[in-house]
């Protein structure tokens, strides 16, 4: 758990720090709505971080994704590296428990032949009501989170992807607790 810590806090600080680079080597842009569109995710009892889940979790939320005024083009401008603030908020449940969670994940955002296809990571916060399903036990509401997902625009305005999101506490409330990895699939408008 200390090393997903590690890795958490690692990819924070680099999200944070490629966010705030120098606005002289890239082209400002004013923030603004990217994306919004629901998603519904599910866990499974064997993560791909961290240690063996006690309960299977289900999530049903609404994510947008907001540019932060950095972007690089890449390349002969077929691809852009840019940045942007994904937020959420819905439900999660396991074990016939439910909570509300939220959550904010500043990420960078590569993408290319038009924006067609793109690929996210970030690493932020997020916020749960409860923090105890079935035998499960988190440690306390306010969680460490990391993502990376696909996402492909099929049409003009919209888009479809998939994301694994893992959340835990890095120990930050003692060894007993433990994170969920969630495998997301999400839909949504592009503007």
């Amino acid at each position: 758990m200390i090393i997903a810590g590690r890795l958490i806090a690692s990819l924070i600080v680099m999200t944070s720090a490629l966010t705030m680079a120098n606005p002289l080597l890239s082209r400002a842009e004013e923030s603004i709505l990217i994306s919004v569109g629901p998603r519904i995710g599910f866990s499974d009892k064997t993560p791909l971080l961290g240690k063996q889940q006690r309960e299977v979790f289900h999530l049903y939320d609404v994510a947008a994704t907001f540019r932060l005024p950095w972007q690089w083009p890449l390349g002969a401008g077929r691809w852009k590296l840019e940045t942007g603030l994904m937020t959420s908020a819905g439900l999660l449940e396991a074990a016939g428990d439910a909570g509300v969670m939220a959550t904010v994940v500043p990420d960078l955002i590569l993408s290319g032949w038009k924006g067609l296809i793109s690929f996210d990571a970030g690493a932020g916060g997020g916020l749960f009501s409860r923090d105890q399903y079935g035998s499960q036990h988190f440690g306390g509401p306010a969680q460490f989170v990391a993502t990376i997902g696909i996402m492909v625009r099929p049409f003009t305005h919209g888009y479809a992807g998939f994301r694994l999101l893992h959340f835990s506490d890095a120990g930050l409330y003692g060894s007993d607790s433990l994170g969920v990895d969630l495998y997301i699939f999400e839909v949504g408008y592009k503007f």
